[in-house]
């Protein structure tokens, strides 16, 4: 009896290849860095902003980080899918979070560990530094600034580090767990101190406490990551305004950590007590982070429960200087007014010529990914769908497109108004206490 003759593959050239691979991926709401390569760039000067900074920080300068403020719908996080495409290419590490219910930013630790177990780097499919650190070695610490005295706050995160290397098998995966976030307790990290360098764990003059050492853990992975060959960390964040649903000490906390991340005061880190005032920033770490201009306009000069309630721009450093000292009260004053100025952009309403250009471009991707002659009225069909966001246009257009190859039909398109929620403080949202 014969065989039957196998199906045979068609192959694809690879303009098309990459064509499906762009439209799919904007289908999907997930954007690639074919995609944003191959699509125009609707913030072009805020890119260009983000480049000239990252170009300082491989020259070895420390750039200040930036905020950038929007509207709801208005290509934040495009924007910010934008740069982290451009700081892969740049050759840097990156990790990228939005905040939300479990990714808050006022436990500085806790953070630490969601975006130290999402780095991405530019030779690498998968996240993590395994890869990088699997070609490295214990004498290679000795070159970078991981070993140097008072580097960081504690030097725990240094020694685990170090311990790594000397380590194997379950227990290097266990201490890779503690690297990124998911801390071993102390009498595990004796025992595998003891097992893998034939001595006791060094006794610190201050514990380790998770309130207080947060930034020894930030300074150690962007360290780590200079060792490893990449330029720097370079930190993402998303939706950073709901910061603004934290309880007042809870934001007090979050605003604190922001700024010690964006690198925007030169204050030494100072700790009272437990809690650990992070200012200074001396590591390879760069943050930028996208904003609504909701937590501007409702929580920073706007009333965060009443109309007669103070605003943060007032009521935070008063409780930063009841809390912690007068000082601190003036590195908060520092932190809004840097956030409001000049330094952090505002991203502007999309001209409609630029989104149509966008959307012509989308187009013509589709008519290669599917090998048909593509035709849309792209200007009729942004005033059909009228003020809403970038994202919203580009499905409208990728329906259209797809029902014309289909079917050979048109698509009306109506729509209705998105209105932004709101970011004023919600206690239901995060806990308050770190």
């Amino acid at each position: 009896m014969e065989r039957a003759a196998e199906p045979q593959i068609e192959r694809y050239e690879a303009s098309r290849r990459k064509a499906i691979t762009v439209v799919e991926s904007l289908r999907a709401g997930i954007p690639t860095r074919n995609s944003t390569r191959e699509l125009p760039d609707l913030r072009e000067s805020l890119t260009d902003l983000i480049r000239k900074d990252l170009k300082h920080f491989v020259k070895g300068d420390r750039p200040l980080g930036r905020l950038a403020w929007g509207p709801y719908g208005q290509g934040k996080t495009h924007a910010l899918t934008t740069v982290e495409h451009a700081a892969l290419d740049m050759g840097f590490a990156v990790s990228r979070v939005s905040l939300s219910r479990e990714v808050s930013c006022h436990h500085l630790l806790n953070f630490y560990g969601r975006v130290a177990s999402v780095i991405r780097t530019p030779d690498s499919k998968l996240m993590g530094l395994t890869k990088a650190l699997s070609s490295k070695k214990a004498g290679d610490l000795g070159r970078s600034h991981i070993l140097e005295d008072d580097r960081y706050g504690h030097p725990l995160p240094s020694i685990v580090l170090e311990d790594y290397f000397y380590s194997q098998g379950e227990e290097q995966e266990l201490l890779y767990g503690d690297l990124t976030g998911n801390r071993l307790s102390g009498p595990e990290l004796k025992r595998i101190h003891r097992g893998c360098r034939g001595d006791a764990l060094p006794k610190f003059e201050t514990n380790f406490r998770a309130t207080q050492h947060g930034s020894a853990y930030f300074g150690m992975m962007a360290d780590a990551i200079k060792m490893c060959g990449y330029k720097g960390w370079v930190l993402l964040l998303d939706e950073v305004e709901l910061v603004g649903r934290l309880g007042k000490m809870g934001r007090l906390q979050a605003y604190r950590n922001l700024n010690g991340l964006l690198n925007w005061t030169d204050r030494p880190v100072q700790r009272d007590g437990e809690m650990e005032l992070f200012s200074q920033n001396p590591y390879p770490i760069y943050t930028f982070g996208v904003v609504a201009s909701s937590l501007r306009n409702d929580v920073w000069f706007s009333g965060t429960t009443t109309l007669t309630a103070k605003n943060d721009r007032v009521q935070i450093p008063e409780l930063a200087v009841d809390k912690f000292g007068a000082e601190a009260g003036a590195v908060m004053r520092s932190f809004f007014e840097q956030a409001v100025s000049s330094h952090c952009p505002t991203i502007k309403p999309l001209e409609t010529a630029n989104l149509v250009t966008l959307l012509e471009h989308l187009v013509i991707l589709h008519g290669t990914a599917y090998a048909w002659d593509s035709r849309l009225d792209v200007s009729n069909l942004v005033r059909s769908v009228g003020s809403q966001p970038i994202r919203t246009h580009i499905r409208a257009t990728l329906e259209a497109l797809d029902m014309a190859y289909l079917y050979q039909e048109d698509v009306r398109f109506g729509s209705i108004e998105l209105v932004e929620s709101s970011v004023r403080e919600d206690a239901d949202f995060f806990a308050e206490d770190p």
